[in-house]
This record gives C-alpha cells, structure tokens and sequence, in this order.
C-alpha cells in the first residue's frame, strides 16, 4: 500500500532524458547522476535505445554506488533505433548514480536513457534502499 502525502513529506513527479554519442570502443555508457542530500528516487520507468545503429553487443542498465553494480536490465540482442525499458520500479538514493552500458555501439551512435518517477525529498537524508522503500510502502 502506498502511503498518500503527509505532512512533512513532499514528492514531486519528474522525466528526464540523458544522451550520449557512442566513442565506439567496448562500451560506452549514459549516466544519470542525480541526487542532494535528503532525497530519493523512486524511478517508475526506465528505458533505453541507440537510436542509430543495432549494436553488436547488449545493453545493461545498472545502478551504480556502494562498491557494485546493481543490474536492473539487460538486453542481449537490440535492435537499432528500439526502446527497451525495465517493467519495474527501482530506487535511487543519495551517491548512487542510474547507468545504461551500450555494447558494441558504433562511434557516434546517438545513446539515450530515460527516466521518469518520483523525487521525495526529506528533512533528513535516506541512505539505503531499504530506507527508501520503508518510507514510500507499508
């Protein structure tokens, strides 16, 4: 169940869009870092396309912070000019940054990651996911 706003507590809807031309190595990434103190992301969806060219890799989407990459989504064989988005929410919260990795891309290859969701802000700063989640959910 979702808590409904209260006071103290304020979220505000936002999209967003990072993109990127491709160097054409191994891999190349998009980054979205996003986060001040006191807030967390609660990311509804999250997708991502090379709107070019198909490349010869996959494509991940992970988040990345704490000493690991978290994979949220990995596409094994796109598609150029494709979306491709991850079917559930994630959270972000402050030092942690969204991060698509493009396989394979050819060198200009036009990268984009999209997002959209939920920033909370708080008077005090969340600092795990587990926080986050007990914050928004019963």
């Amino acid at each position: 169940m979702i808590r409904p706003l209260d006071v103290g507590r304020r979220r505000k809807w936002f999209r967003g869009r990072r993109v990127a031309a491709a160097a054409g190595g191994t891999y190349d990434e998009v980054v979205y870092d996003p986060l001040l103190e006191a807030q967390f992301l609660q990311l509804t969806t999250v997708a991502v396309e090379d709107e070019t060219n198909a490349p010869s890799g996959h494509i991940r989407v992970y988040v990345r912070g704490h000493g690991y990459e978290h994979w949220i989504l990995d596409e094994a064989s796109p598609s150029a000019d494709t979306l491709y988005w991850a079917r559930w929410p994630t959270y972000l919260v402050e030092g942690e940054q969204l991060v698509a990795r493009f396989y394979g891309a050819t060198a200009s290859d036009r990268l984009v990651l999209y997002f959209e969701g939920w920033i909370h802000d708080y008077p005090m700063p969340v600092t795990t996911v587990e926080e986050a989640v007990t914050a928004v959910v019963d």
